[in-house]
């Protein structure tokens, strides 16, 4: 396998095949596979950079935020500390204060906020899987025959079975991910759970423990990870490109990871290194594009803005004060979002 003669094909399709550009687009809008820069770790010493939680007198767990005390200790419930000495309890009479003074009708919103968010889900999913089969569709078509599909091509070879069963495929995987999750860190907290309202020794012992199985955890969940991000790539192109339910497809890329596995990681690797490299070049991207996101969130205020008043017009026929406000506002955020993130895609 030449590496160098893959890349050089890849680059010339990605170049000249401007029809892959919009379902490229559509996928990098409904985030499939980020890789985010979770930023350097706080300093164990300031306690500006950490959010403590207070398990009992002699116990307190740390974890990185904002400066901030849940104490789970007090009599009265759940309190919430800040730096600025306001608690939960106290923001709550703000909420309802506000409730009072604005007449703000909650439900409403909630339902609207609930359909977006449904609505959202549902079409993201559906434009991810749609886009995704037919990128792989037809770079697989072009690199056989040499020819470049339309953009109507390519929908018609997104909108299959295929992409219903890369969603299957892809759903089984974050189940499993999600069961690891909860056993890996579930059993690395447990005992510290268990021990809280013991003595101060026993729960400092514990609380030592918990820390290297928490370290423990994390190590499996990330060699987890890679392990999964490697296997999942050649189940899911078999799974399109072979049109197989997701076992045949666990099955076929088994065979052909075991007798290729040098040149799969090697793929791998490179697949990894560009989604890296693109962390920091994305960063420079967006530094590069600031004055352009300037002109599209001006953009995205008109786009958004439509909608935000109409809703807000019909919603004031049933509902008063801020509400039909709330609801306006509501319906015109997502299409700013995406107006204002466009030069980003």
């Amino acid at each position: 396998m030449n590496v160098g003669t893959i890349l050089e094909k890849a680059w010339k399709m990605l170049w000249h095949y401007r029809a892959l550009w919009l379902f490229g687009a559509v996928v990098a809008l409904v985030g499939a596979n980020l890789i985010h820069y979770p930023g350097p770790l706080p300093d164990p010493e300031d306690d500006a950079q950490w959010i403590k939680i207070k398990l009992s007198q002699a116990t307190t767990v740390r974890v990185p935020g904002r400066d901030m005390t849940i104490d789970l200790t007090g009599p009265g419930g759940v309190r919430i500390i800040t730096s600025e000495g306001a608690s939960w309890q106290e923001f709550r009479d703000l909420l309802e204060e506000a409730d009072r003074e604005a007449s703000v009708n909650l439900w409403p919103i909630l339902i609207e906020l609930a359909v977006i968010v449904a609505l959202s889900l549902l079409l993201g999913t559906v434009a991810r899987y749609v886009a995704e089969t037919a990128l792989i569709r037809m770079v697989d078509e072009a690199e056989a025959t040499g020819k470049h599909l339309s953009v109507r091509a390519g929908l018609r070879r997104g909108f299959s079975s295929r992409a219903g069963r890369l969603f299957l495929l892809d759903l089984a995987a974050g189940i499993l991910c999600a069961v690891a999750f909860v056993v890996f860190f579930g059993l690395a907290i447990a005992p510290i759970l268990l021990a809280i309202g013991s003595r101060e020794a026993i729960l400092v012992t514990v609380g030592v423990g918990t820390v290297g199985l928490l370290i423990l955890a994390m190590t499996l969940w990330i060699a987890a990870g890679l392990a999964l991000s490697l296997v999942l790539q050649p189940i899911r192109r078999a799974c399109v490109l072979e049109d197989q339910g997701p076992w045949a497809s666990i099955r076929q890329s088994a065979v052909i990871i075991k007798h290729h596995f040098k040149e799969v990681g090697l793929v791998w690797l490179i697949w990894m290194g560009i989604r890296l490299v693109w962390i920091p070049l994305g960063m420079l991207i967006l530094i590069l594009l600031a004055p352009v996101l300037l002109l599209t969130i001006l953009a995205g205020v008109v786009a958004g803005g439509v909608p935000a008043a109409l809703v807000g017009a019909v919603s004031s026929l049933f509902a008063g004060g801020v509400t039909p406000w709330i609801m306006g506002v509501l319906a015109g955020l997502p299409i700013f979002i995406v107006v204002m993130m466009s030069p980003l895609l």
